[in-house]
């Protein structure tokens, strides 16, 4: 389907004026509770009012909005993510954010973090400040919200479907030139700190997101750390959780397999309970097995469902691109085409991840909101007002039907997708 306003209502300033919109009928996921029969009253951007239909106060003149039927979730926030509807966040092309926007909030998706992987020098600060004007220049609905660094300092050992050759030496110095091109919109950084200097980049950052002048956009500075594409020993995992480490990058994926005799990522991943963990959640990076595993083991409070969507997300089985290499699509699933065992981002949408742990891994709807949206709101200091349906919350949502397929996405209070012509 094709939205032919939505590139303008992402770009436009606030209209602190538009009449309110009243949600009712729906099933509410908070994601703590199902509250159901619910209403919520949209006003300047938050939700004014929540509670049951017969105890909400329509305002004059409001939008109401029959759901009945329907989930109303917290909307959902991705922080990996590469492209989408044919383009990637490394394009250089006019419009190609507001289409990967598009494509990601059809889905459900009400922020996203743009991931660049690494590339040659010139071209990755170039794909930096690409990022940085664009989301300067957008306005309170902009659904692209900052950067995630997947490397440049990775280890070539665990390329993956990444270039080995575009990794860069992990120095304090690249990493500040870094810092200072993409400035407080660098939200999050994937780093493997076993290569030379990785551990000393992850102290660096470390005491780099403290820095207490580093603002940007109205938010505190916060840049949240993750191991990937890594080989680090248990030992030496444990040594970057004490030097800012937070969380791992698609975990099972681009790290050794668990090892009874040699312990590294994985085995820490699942022992350290303050880990968070991305996950792909499509049955193809994991086996549905694993994913009820990593629900036992970490638990739901510590997942994060992304997408890792690459630009052929969106599009038919075919020819693409990714990270300058020729990948091929097969009933969804990107293979490169040098290596054709190895899987090259996903096709996966934030929706059809709440689907698959709903119903393949054992998660509840509440849950699966959690994961999709409040733990990544906790890892980006976002917690207070996003990732929870409650009176003075941001009004980001995502309306699903009772497949899970996402019906509605509402940002910042107004209805950027709809199914129903009625509401676009």
């Amino acid at each position: 389907m094709t939205i032919t306003y939505f590139h303008l209502i992402v770009n436009i300033s606030m209209d602190t004026e538009a009449k309110p919109i009243v949600l009712t009928g729906a099933t509410a996921i908070t994601p703590f509770r199902r509250h159901e029969d619910c209403s919520l009253v949209l006003e300047n951007g938050k939700i004014a009012q929540m509670g049951h239909a017969d105890d909400v106060d329509i305002p004059f003149g409001a939008e109401v909005i029959e759901l009945e039927g329907r989930y109303v979730l917290p909307g959902f926030i991705d922080i990996h993510v590469h492209g989408g509807r044919g383009h990637d966040f490394c394009d250089d092309s006019p419009g190609v954010f507001d289409e990967i926007s598009e494509f990601h909030a059809i889905h459900g998706t009400t922020s996203l973090i743009a991931t660049v992987y690494p590339q040659p020098r010139d071209a990755l600060v170039a794909s930096i400040r690409r990022l940085r004007d664009y989301c300067e220049r957008t306005g309170p609905r902009r659904i692209v919200e900052g950067i995630h660094l997947e490397g440049p300092f990775l280890n070539p050992l665990l390329h993956g479907a990444i270039r080995a050759d575009y990794m860069w030496p992990a120095t304090i110095e690249n990493f500040r030139m870094l810092m200072e091109e993409g400035g407080s919109w660098i939200r999050v950084m994937t780093v493997a700190p076993e290569i030379p200097g990785g551990m000393e980049v992850l102290h660096e950052a470390a005491i780099h997101q403290r820095s207490p002048e580093l603002e940007g956009d109205g938010w505190p500075q916060r840049l949240y750390l993750s191991v990937g594409h890594s080989n680090a020993k248990y030992e030496q995992l444990m040594e970057a959780i004490d030097n800012g480490l937070e969380g791992v990058t698609h975990i099972f994926n681009a790290m050794p397999p668990m090892h009874h005799r040699k312990p590294g990522v994985l085995t820490g991943t699942l022992l350290r309970d303050e880990l968070f963990v991305e996950v792909i959640a499509d049955s193809v990076h994991v086996h549905p097995a694993i994913l009820q595993l990593l629900m036992k083991v970490k638990k739901h409070d510590r997942i994060l469902l992304v997408s890792d969507a690459i630009r052929a997300a969106g599009q038919p089985d075919g020819a693409y691109v990714f990270s300058d290499q020729e990948v091929q699509v097969r009933n969804g699933r990107a293979y490169l085409v040098d290596s054709p065992d190895t899987l090259a981002g996903s096709t996966l949408t934030m929706d059809q991840a709440v689907k698959t742990m709903v119903q393949h891994a054992g998660a509840s709807i509440q849950q699966a909101a959690q994961m999709a949206s409040l733990n990544a709101a906790r890892v980006l200091a976002w917690k207070y007002r996003r990732g929870i349906l409650a009176v003075g919350k941001d009004a980001d949502l995502a309306i699903l039907d009772e497949n899970f397929h996402n019906r509605m996405t509402i940002k910042a209070g107004h209805v950027v997708w709809s199914a129903d012509p009625v509401y676009r």
